[in-house]
Order: structure tokens, then sequence, then C-alpha cells
């Protein structure tokens, strides 16, 4: 469906454009190599012939046509299009050649690009909308937070396995209520894939109106990102937080190289992005605590100063009280979860000077010994570079967890950033930076340096998905400085975004084509379709009607079991972990047992 696709739309924007041109359309008397097409019928018909040939490959792709009839209709079409074309050039028409040369160094590229992007874009957005085949973390307790949330499915008729209850009493839930908003408002589970997708035209957005790099480099340098890539159309919540810890860091960028002023709007806009990923993933507060940090002088400074430069004290006490307000919203879970629980990051596990606090589950430690014995950088640095990343178990090189093997074997979670890509825009960072070695080539290299200090130091850092923020900010800083820097640039010839943009594009096919085209284009798949072979019928079949059943051992799947999908049955289903016999016996509570 993807190539149909591509082809139809150029074959509709290609027929499109010759047909204002031919009828006159008055707004195009301003693009002068363009309109002047209008005197050159035989090219004009070229067009159109070419255009007709691209569009009929989504005939083909529905089988509305014979395939052999088809291939012949367009090679007919494309041929006497390009004959058309290149009949006036033989004549040696030099009015030809000049509009013609002046379209492709003008239009052609850049059009390509941004086609390409809409593209693309347009199909993660239908894999979001219409595909529910792809779940882990997803469906184990992402999905069953977002309909708890929003009351689409009752704690009577699913209750989760104990380490998930307390994980809904203390994780940070935004990104889950965003989920379910999206599916209560589209009545559709697969909507809550709408959140991962709309965070990434958000953070595209962001590198277009804040740091002005065109739309197609802005897409297509993220999407060559596979963790980015894989996680634009499924319901994991790690992009929609990176893309907040990203628009926070790019912002305190922005302000240190004084691109923006600090003013109230950008205020609102560092207490949104710190929120929202404070509010999202409790890996990030770490990140965000450091960020703020750096950001709360400048605050103080721009709200606690008079007209005359100097500070006030009552105003920098109450610009100091603003922080601390904020701070408050900022960090409302951890606060709360201190209050309630006496641990800011229950349930899990935390030990602070010989304390433990108190906790329900254990911090993640399911680490290869070859993996920890290395120093964390080293580690991280191996994961970022992809070596010894890949796995044959895997269907495709990528996944979004780099897991379908053992969690405690040496390749679990390694990878995720295409380590080519990574050396690329390494090479092109270090080459900007000693170019035009100004302020804010200064400041972006002293922010890499920072971040590649800190980041391998967090927990479970090797394991890319969590800290995506990293390559996001890399490509990111990269497509400013090439972009506004690009006058100052002796090789400016060459060095351009558009060509980098293919670069990018190049990156992002090859991913594509080795994860065949899985995480790209939609197959139409309905979570139903995901559901019906990871459901025992055997196990429904010993559920009655007003049962109150206990499930062990079917994570990530017991969700599914749920009288919600599968109506009109009706009974109360709890999930439980199979740890030991007396661990079940424990939890169920009494309730009808089933594995």
């Amino acid at each position: 469906m993807f190539i149909p696709l591509i082809s139809f739309v150029f074959g509709i924007i290609i027929l499109t454009t010759s047909s204002l041109v031919y009828v006159g359309v008055p707004a195009l008397k301003n693009i002068l190599f363009i309109f002047g097409l209008r005197e050159q019928k035989i090219t004009l018909l070229g067009l159109v012939l070419i255009s007709l040939a691209l569009m009929l490959g989504i005939v083909g792709y529905f089988g509305y046509i014979d395939g052999s009839l088809l291939r012949k209709i367009r090679a007919f079409l494309g041929i006497g299009g390009l004959l058309s074309i290149t009949f006036p050039i033989l004549q040696n028409n030099k009015n030809t050649n000049h509009f013609l040369s002046k379209i492709v160094s003008q239009l052609t590229l850049k059009i390509l690009l941004t086609v390409g992007s809409i593209t693309i874009l347009f199909s993660i957005f239908q894999i979001s909308f219409f595909d529910g085949n792809y779940g882990g973390d997803a469906y184990m307790y992402h999905l069953p937070f977002a309909a708890r949330i929003w009351g689409i499915i009752s704690p009577e008729q699913y209750t989760f396995e104990y380490i998930l209850e307390h994980r809904l009493k203390g994780f940070p839930l935004l990104a889950n209520f965003l989920q379910g908003l999206f599916w209560k408002i589209f009545q559709r589970p697969e909507a809550t894939n709408l959140l991962a997708f709309f965070s990434l035209i958000t953070i595209i957005s962001y590198l277009k109106f804040y740091l002005k790099i065109p739309f197609y480099l802005a897409t297509l340098s993220l999407l060559a990102v596979p963790m980015v890539h894989m996680h634009a159309a499924r319901s994991y919540i790690d992009l929609p937080g990176n893309v907040c810890v990203s628009i926070l860091i790019l912002t305190t960028y922005l302000l240190y190289v004084n691109k923006i002023s600090l003013n109230n709007k950008t205020f609102l806009l560092i207490i949104a992005s710190a929120a929202g990923a404070a509010h999202i993933k409790f890996q990030l507060i770490p990140v965000v605590c450091l960020i703020l940090l750096t950001v709360l002088p400048q605050v103080i400074l721009k709200y606690g100063q008079t007209e005359n430069e100097k500070i006030n004290s009552p105003r920098a006490i109450k610009s100091f009280l603003l922080c601390l307000l904020a701070s408050l919203l900022i960090f409302a879970t951890p606060i709360k979860n201190i209050i309630v629980y006496q641990n800011p990051f229950y349930p899990v596990k935390v030990e602070i000077a010989g304390i433990v606090l108190n906790h329900n589950e254990a911090a993640p430690n399911f680490m290869h010994e070859n993996i920890r014995k290395l120093p964390p950088h080293l580690r991280w640095g191996r994961s970022v570079l992809e070596i010894n990343a890949f796995d044959d178990r895997r269907p495709w090189p990528w996944t979004l967890g780099m897991d379908f093997i053992s969690w405690d074997e040496e390749r679990f979670g390694i990878g995720g950033y295409f380590g080519g890509y990574v050396l690329v825009n390494l090479c092109l960072f270090i080459y900007l930076c000693i170019r035009n070695f100004n302020a804010q080539a200064k400041v972006a290299m002293i922010l890499m340096l920072i971040m590649t200090a800190l980041t391998p130091l967090m927990p479970q850092a090797y394991e890319l998905r969590y800290y995506m923020y990293w390559m996001i900010v890399f490509v990111s800083l990269n497509c400013y400085l090439l972009c506004h820097n690009l006058d100052l640039l002796p090789d400016k010839r060459i060095l351009k975004p558009q060509y980098f943009a293919l670069v990018a594009a190049a990156f992002m096919f090859i991913f594509m084509e080795k994860t065949n085209y899985f995480f790209s284009k939609p197959s139409f798949s309905p979570l139903s379709d995901y559901i019906e072979p990871n459901v025992s019928q055997e196990v429904l079949a010993k559920i009655e009607d007003g049962e109150s059943v206990c499930l062990v051992g079917k994570v990530p799947h017991t969700f599914f079991y749920s009288s919600y999908f599968h109506p009109p049955r009706n009974y109360s289903l709890q999930g439980e972990f199979d740890i030991s016999p007396e661990y079940v016996a424990e939890k169920c509570q009494g309730r009808k047992i089933l594995k």
C-alpha cells in the first residue's frame, strides 16, 4: 500500500499543478518558471500522462484491473509522457530548457522531500488509528490503565495484577489519561496509539516554528531514528515523555544562545514541557530537575529585576515563589507519593543513605553479566553504536524495546538509534562546530557534552527507548546549526538542508526495508485480530457468567480475557503473575484460579 499511495499522491500533485497552469490560474503568474509552461502544450501533455501512470498504481493495488494489462497501460502512459517532455528539448527549445532547469533546481527536490514527509506521516497516522497488532508493555498496563482512568472498564470487570495495581497508585499517569481520552472519543482501543503520533507531530512543529527547521528536514531526520519511527504509532509512552524533555532542553538552548527571550509564553512552555515529562515517566524526573536548575537563574533574573536591570529583593522573592509554585505542579506525582507512601517513586524500591523506602517492587535488575561489568558510559556507548545489538530471533533488526529475547540475555535492550546514522550525525556535528565555532555552536557542544556525560548514569540508560531525548536533541541541533549557519559555511553548495534530508531519508528507507515496513505502513489490523490468537478459547470456556476469576500467568495478554472484549459475556476477572503457589493463593483472595 505504501508505494502505490506515494505514486498516487505524486500523480495528484502533478495533475493538479498541470491543470492549474493550463487554465492560467492568476496566482501562478508570480511563479514565472511554472506559469511559462502554459505555452508548452506538449510538455503539459507529458506531465498529465505521467501523472495518470502514477495514479493508476493504486488501481492495481486494489485489483480493479488485471495486473498484466495495467502494467502495459502504465508503461504506455509513462513512455508517452517522457517522450512528450523530452520532445521540446530534442528540438533545442531554449525556453523549455530554461523552464525545466528552474523547476528541477528550485522546486523538485524540496517538493519531493515535503511530499514524501507528508506521505510517511499520513501512513504512520493510519497505523496509529487503525492498527492494534503490537503490544508488550502497552497491553500489560498502558491500555488497562487508560481504560480504568476513564471508566471504560470498571475495577469489577478487570482487576490488575497486584504489582500493577500499585503501579496505578504511584506511577505518573498523564500519558495513560490522554490515551484513555482518545479511546473514549473514538470508541476504539487502537486510538490510544494517537498519543504517540501526536507527540511526533508536536516535536516536528516545535522544530519548524521555534528552531526554524524546514518541515521536511525535521520530519525525515527524526524518522530516520528507528526508536522514534517505531514508537510514533504505538501505545507505548516513551516517545511522548521524551518529546517533552527534548522541547524543554531545546528551549533552554535557545534561551542561552539568545534566540528567544524569557517572556510569559516561554515560561509557560518550559513549565508545560517539564510537567509533561515528569507526569509521564519516573525515569525522566531527574533529567527535568537538572534542566530546571539551569533555567532557574534566568527566571529569577527576568522576573526579579526592575526596569533598570537591578535586582529587587521583593521581586526576586516573588519570582522564587513563582518557581516554587511551578515546581509543585511539575513534581506533583512524587510529592503525592511522599505524602501517601513515603517514597517519591512508589511503588519502585528506593534506598537513600542505607534507608529503604516503602515499596512494592524492586528496581529493574535483569542486566546480563557482560553488560553489567562495563562502565556506564561504555555500556551506553555500545548500545548507541549498536555494537553486537542484533539477534536473528527478533522478527526485525529493531523492535520497540529491542526485546523478543529473554531479559537476562546480553543483547536485550541494546540498540535502537541506528549506529550508522549516529556516526553520520556525529561527523556532521563536529564539522559544523569546527567550521563555524560561534555562540550557537559553542553552547550546542557544551549541551551535547553534558547530555553525553549524564545520560549514561541514568537507570537502565542502555535501554535507549527510556532516554531517546538524547538522539532527538542531537539530530535537532545538527539541523539547527546546518540551517542557521548555512551562509557562513565554505561548502554551502554541498551542505544544504535538503541534502542532509536526503541522507536521513536513505537511512529511514533502510530501516523501513529491514523491518518489512511493519512500522511504516498500515496493515489495517484491528486489536481484535491480535486478541483472537492470544486468548485461549479453552480458558474462556471455563469462565461462567457472573463468576469471579483469577487468571494466572497470562501476562501481557491477561487484559484481553476481560469480558469487555467478549460481549455479551459478563464476569469479574483479576490477573496475577505466576510466581509461586503460595503467592497466587494469597493474591487471588479466594477467586476461582485458572491458568
